[in-house]
């Protein structure tokens, strides 16, 4: 019940309380009044008439006697009077028995009245000459105290209405400030750092709002300082110290999004040549300097064949990986010749004839990462072979199979809901007493071809977006999922991978809400898993999304979560449920304090903003414990 509702009620109660013993204690005292004056009524008509009949008593049957008696008894006020001699005989007699309809039995019953009663004697002379009995009708005592109650009750009943009218008025105008508390501690827990400009008039409504205003600003500031740290030890995380290009983690989950994306250029192996030998024969200051100059001379030499050098990653040591946007084998040629003619200036400067090989490949988007790299590594050997600061190039990474073999496939699998489901990257409570309870498991869909292969899932759901299926595809694995939580009567969270072109599509939403709604006690269970690269593609429509399964009744997590797609800055705007760390920030975390500093940081951050934090593929033992010991909320391994 609203705050308002509870004082509206207590204080009509309290109003209520108040009339009630106001009007019974009015009618009581009118009820008195009237009994009293009904009483000295009958006494003075009575005395009146003994006086007025006193000459005529002694003459009983002189019929101005009851003519006398009748003149007083007309007058309708009297319920009976009686005149008797000396003796006690009955001269005259008048009754009224009338009775009033307006006043109700159960109004009598509740309020009696005495009947007022009155005598006189009538002196003849210096004898008693008889007596009058003088009975006042109580009918009319009753109707006016009705009347009069009923006057009360409806002057009351005006008062209360306009007084509870006037009172809802007031508390709304009163608490109105209560709602823009409300409201503003709402933002708060969605991580919007607002406040409340135009502050209440009521004492402590006010402070109340002061109180507000002071808790938003400082926790805005606290997640701000968390977001700084999270954002400097991430960048510090992902690119080489030395060189500053990003690693090996970005290179793979840049590969990652040109397969959703279908991307086309060329990737290239770089490897400078002999760098152990070189190290032997200078100092270590000398190596920076020349890895510095190195990389320094492959970005100008990109840069000035068009191309862009920041997708430029340092892999390990001596060896470098470029994807470049080249239109053809001309252009990647063109690149590779540019680049290598710096390569042998550069050798100049340090005397050594021989700098670097360059092996490339031409984009497969329906391939695997593993074996592009592989065909630029065999385009390398080649390089090696054929002499110094050489380059080869490959067609292909030796895909086995052509598009249009795989669009069959695909649509072959899809037609057929020939999809399996597998349950892995079971994320486990790091509660202490809780670490064996099951939090989280996601749904992984296996495709197999003719032979019963496994197919890579990334090239299948690739090719499955290029022919429009990829909506069909991810709600017959939502509805398989679904299947299988009812049958496996699960108690825990279930992840279900989205493509974003499902997430962003109308039809799909209205199909999954209607299956939803149908099977509420399954929606529950489900958590629905975008990647961050995905997400970062239209971040209005991800915040859609998010609203949407919410109001479904389930939940979603953030998948492969990395700061350089999402700044920690903009989580505060979405509802996440969970976030899942990408493997690098886990990796060795026991032996790294910067990536242990980040973890703790964002754990915090989720803390704030009430997102669980789930670490993924956790390998070491000293690593799980690390993470255990920060505090996020699970972890798979």
């Amino acid at each position: 019940m609203t705050l308002s509702k509870q004082l509206l009620l207590l204080i009509s109660m309290i109003f209520l309380a108040i009339f009630a013993v106001n009007f019974i204690t009015s009618i009581n005292n009118i009820r008195e009044y009237l009994q009293v004056e009904s009483e000295i009524h009958a006494q003075d008509t009575a005395t009146s008439m003994g006086l007025s009949l006193s000459p005529y008593i002694l003459e009983e049957n002189d019929p101005i006697l009851e003519t006398m008696v009748n003149t007083i008894f007309d007058r309708g006020y009297y319920h009976e009077i009686l005149l008797e001699n000396r003796k006690g005989k009955e001269l005259v007699r008048k009754t009224n028995p009338k009775s009033f309809a307006e006043v109700p039995e159960w109004f009598t019953s509740l309020l009696p009245m005495k009947t007022a009663t009155a005598e006189s004697e009538i002196d003849a002379g210096w004898i008693p000459g008889g007596k009058i009995y003088v009975t006042i009708h109580p009918g009319f005592g009753y109707l006016k105290l009705w009347e009069q109650a009923k006057r009360s009750l409806t002057y009351s009943a005006i008062a209360f209405a306009v007084s509870v009218l006037l009172l809802v008025l007031m508390l709304r105008w009163v608490l109105s400030p209560l709602s823009r508390i409300n409201k503003l501690a709402r933002n708060i827990a969605e991580g919007k750092f607002e406040t409340i400009d135009n502050l209440p008039w009521t004492t402590e409504i006010r402070n109340v709002a002061v109180s507000m205003n002071l808790m938003s600003g400082k926790l805005e500031k606290v997640i701000s300082n968390l977001n700084s740290r999270l954002e400097e030890t991430g960048k510090r995380l992902r690119v080489d110290e030395l060189t500053g290009l990003e690693t090996r983690t970005t290179f793979e989950t840049e590969m990652k999004e040109r397969f959703i994306s279908k991307g086309k250029g060329y990737i290239f192996l770089i490897r400078i040549a002999d760098l152990g030998g070189f190290a032997s024969t200078h100092t270590a200051a000398q190596v920076d300097g020349f890895i510095r100059e190195f990389v320094e001379t492959l970005r100008q030499g990109v840069a000035e064949t068009g191309h862009n050098a920041e997708c430029l990653y340092r892999i390990v040591g001596a060896e470098f990986v470029l994807i470049a946007d080249c239109a053809d084998q001309a252009a990647a040629e063109a690149l590779c010749q540019k680049v290598l003619a710096k390569m042998e200036q550069l050798g100049t400067r340090y005397n050594k004839p021989e700098v670097a090989h360059m092996g490339g490949v031409a984009f497969d988007p329906h391939g695997t990462t593993a074996a592009m790299v592989a065909a630029a590594t065999e385009a390398y050997e080649k390089a090696l072979l054929i002499g110094a600061n050489s380059f080869a190039i490959n067609q292909d990474s030796g895909n086995a199979r052509d598009l249009d073999q795989w669009k069959a496939l695909v649509s072959r699998v899809i037609k057929e809901g020939s999809i399996d489901i597998e349950y892995a990257a079971k994320a486990y409570s790091l509660a202490d007493g809780r670490t064996d309870e099951l939090l989280l498991e996601e749904a992984m869909s296996t495709v197999r071809d003719e032979s019963g292969l496994t197919l890579p899932i990334g090239t299948f759901v690739s090719v499955a977006e290029t022919l429009g299926e990829i909506v069909t595809f991810d709600m017959f694995v939502v509805r398989k999922v679904m299947e299988q939580v009812r049958s496996r009567n699960v108690s825990h969270k279930v992840a279900i991978n989205l493509s974003f072109t499902t997430l962003t599509n109308n039809n799909f939403r209205a199909e999954l809400y209607k299956l939803l709604q149908d099977n509420s006690d399954i929606a529950r269970h489900l958590v629905f898993s975008i990647t961050a690269y995905a997400a970062t593609k239209d971040l209005k429509a991800f915040a859609s999304f998010i609203d949407f399964a919410h109001r479904c009744g389930s939940q979603v997590i953030l998948k492969r979560f990395e700061s350089r797609f999402i700044s920690l800055d903009a989580i505060k705007e979405y509802r996440l449920d969970y976030i899942r760390l990408a493997r690098a920030y886990t990796e060795q975390i026991s032996s790294d304090p910067e990536k242990r500093s980040w973890v703790e940081a964002l754990k915090e951050l989720g803390e704030l903003l009430n997102i669980q934090i789930i670490a993924e593929a956790v390998e070491t033992d000293a690593d799980y414990q690390t993470v255990k010991e920060i505090g996020i909320t699970a972890a798979s391994r």
